[in-house]
């Protein structure tokens, strides 16, 4: 143990897979030194401690059983990242709160089971709105008056396994297309599963949500459909704080021209880990900030407002449920949000992701996830790490500076928030 680290009131073992955030966080963490020692290596021994680690990585036994060991994720927290639990979550929440925003802030979602292609009659039962949705496009031409559905998997992000569908041939096909490609690796695990004695089951989880076809679309911008990445920071048992500087994600192709193409993704799709690959990317075509969008300021406002409450709500949905989230006292959590707007400036939440992948922000808007990461470190400090009495007033006047951009839009003890 460094000399540094037995005078330091607190440790940080910070180990990130991504240089990227490693590099950010090992910043954002040196303006504490030499109150809080940081650690990238070795064995993590220190009477209080913080893993802000990857989650594999985490100890969680100690993180459960101690009080004065901290981690920079909730262990248990699928009902918020888990498409259909947090479907499920939410619904529950509206059934019981029916003035909530989630009512209209969440496209209509449904959950979708199915273990073969066989058996799509048998699934689309239980979301029986889609199949009378499909049918109502026939002899509708405009693609933006048929009724479009997209299809994810449940549990994968950075936009991998999802496709927009309007009619029951092509579902069928996709459907075909995911599990054709799977069957190498299921046999292969099959294998694995049967030497250790172990049931395989080959029950598929998505999520089919109402396809927004009329995105808001932006002269200045290209036409380009575009989501909000909005960083969001939970603390403790339980705070949640957006924080301001949203990013505006846009797709590469105009989306008017693709409408009709269900397979474009460049106008479909807005992920930029998916444009990385394409030729001719512009990191700074894609990735521009919110509050530069070209709208006036009242609705860069309204929508503001749109997204605290939705994610106020959210937070109130999922807390409800301690079998699929629950907030430990000595967690933090980084989190993003992916927003759509409708062409009436109307905020849908998409989903939500654990240890949001930063680097599609790119080298340009770098400030904005340094600044993210500054406040969740302030936050770490002020709230886990260091008592109030080893706080000098210049490194106090420094932490509050450092989280001015976080907006709390819940806390488990007033409610709701926002």
């Amino acid at each position: 143990m460094s000399a540094e680290a037995t005078t330091a009131a607190a440790t940080v073992f910070v180990e990130m897979d991504e240089p990227y955030v490693q590099e950010i966080l090992l910043a954002a963490f040196a303006k504490y030194s030499p109150l809080l020692a940081v650690q990238t290596t070795g064995p993590a021994t220190a009477p209080r401690l913080m893993h802000w680690r990857e989650y594999e990585k985490i100890d969680w036994d100690a993180v459960h059983r101690s009080t004065t060991t901290f981690a920079s994720a909730f262990c248990i927290r699928k009902g918020l990242i888990r498409k259909a639990q947090m479907s499920f979550n939410i619904k529950l929440f509206v059934a019981k709160n029916p003035d909530s925003i989630l009512k209209t802030g969440v496209p209509e979602t449904w959950i979708f089971e199915l273990d073969d292609v066989y058996y799509l009659d048998e699934a689309l039962m239980e979301c029986y709105e889609v199949e009378d949705g499909m049918r109502a496009n026939e002899g509708i031409d405009d693609p933006r008056s048929r009724e479009q559905f997209i299809l994810k998997p449940s549990l994968t992000g950075r936009g991998a396994g999802i496709y927009v569908f309007d009619t029951r041939e092509r579902l069928e096909s996709l459907l075909e297309r995911e599990f054709a490609s799977d069957d190498e690796d299921e046999d292969a695990d099959a294998d694995e599963d049967q030497e250790s004695g172990q049931a395989v089951s080959q029950i598929r989880e998505w999520v089919i949500q109402r396809y927004i076809n009329r995105p808001l679309l932006l002269p200045k911008h290209g036409n380009r459909k575009f989501h909000l990445r909005v960083y969001v920071l939970a603390a403790g048992n339980l705070d949640v704080y957006v924080y301001r500087h949203i990013l505006a994600l846009f797709a590469p192709r105009p989306y008017a021209e693709s409408a009709g193409n269900l397979d474009d993704q460049r106008a479909h799709l807005t992920n930029t880990c998916l444009q990385a690959q394409l030729e001719g990317f512009d990191e700074s075509d894609a990735v521009r900030l919110f509050w530069d969008l070209d709208l006036a300021r009242g609705k860069l406002d309204g929508i503001f407002d749109q997204i605290c409450k939705i994610l106020s709500d959210t937070f109130a949905a999922v807390s409800n449920e301690s079998t699929s989230f629950q907030a430990w006292a000595n967690c933090i959590e980084q989190f993003g949000f992916d927003f759509l707007l409708d062409e009436d400036c109307n905020a849908l939440m998409l989903e939500a992701n654990a240890y949001p992948d930063f680097k599609q922000t790119g080298d340009g808007l770098k400030s904005v996830v340094e600044g993210f990461m500054a406040a969740s470190v302030a936050t770490a400090a002020d709230a886990l790490l260091l008592k109030d009495a080893e706080v000098p007033g210049e490194l106090r006047l420094m932490m509050d500076a450092d989280r001015t951009d976080l907006v709390k839009v819940f806390s488990r003890n007033d409610a709701r928030q926002w």
